[in-house]
């Protein structure tokens, strides 16, 4: 996390402009069949890929006793693997996209969090645009009151 943060402090320096995004209900709308996918790329047993799939389609009782189904995608908030899910996830729905797509884009990335270095104004409208539909192809939003557009403000820019 410390060096997340000196990452952070380092880009802003060298970078002027910063989109901070979050992403909408994102446990709940992870897409299974999506997950799955990049879960095969990392995972050869089939065995352990069928336990894994069970568990992600499997209903959650809510207090009232009632059962949820889970409709082909969220994963079970308090699962012990759901973190680990959710990050391969978007490694592949963001990070590595990002890294293909814009190498001047700097970004840590934190669960559905993500800081955004862009070289100007112009550069982060853009690459938010881009991130967005890129996110709308795996079945995320953007949160609307999270997600904003910054300018890196010190001593040497007004």
């Amino acid at each position: 996390m410390i060096q997340a943060l000196e990452s952070v402090r380092t880009n802003c320096h060298r970078l002027d402009w910063v989109i901070d995004l979050d992403i909408k209900g994102f446990f709940d709308n992870i897409d299974h069949g999506k997950l799955m996918q990049a879960l095969e790329k990392h995972v050869p047993e089939k065995w352990v890929l069928l336990y894994i799939k069970r568990w992600l389609e499997a209903p959650v009782e809510k207090n009232s006793g009632e059962l949820v189904e889970k409709q082909g995608k969220g994963t079970p908030q308090g699962g012990v693997v759901s973190p680990l899910l959710s990050n391969l996830f978007l490694h592949y729905a963001l990070d590595k996209w990002l890294e293909n797509t814009d190498k001047t884009v700097k970004f840590p990335r934190y669960a559905d969090d993500a800081i955004l270095h862009c070289k100007d104004k112009a550069h982060a409208e853009r690459t938010l645009k881009a991130v967005r539909e890129r996110m709308a192809d795996f079945g995320l939003e953007l949160h609307p009151d999270k997600t904003k557009t910054v300018y890196c403000k010190d001593y040497r820019r007004r």
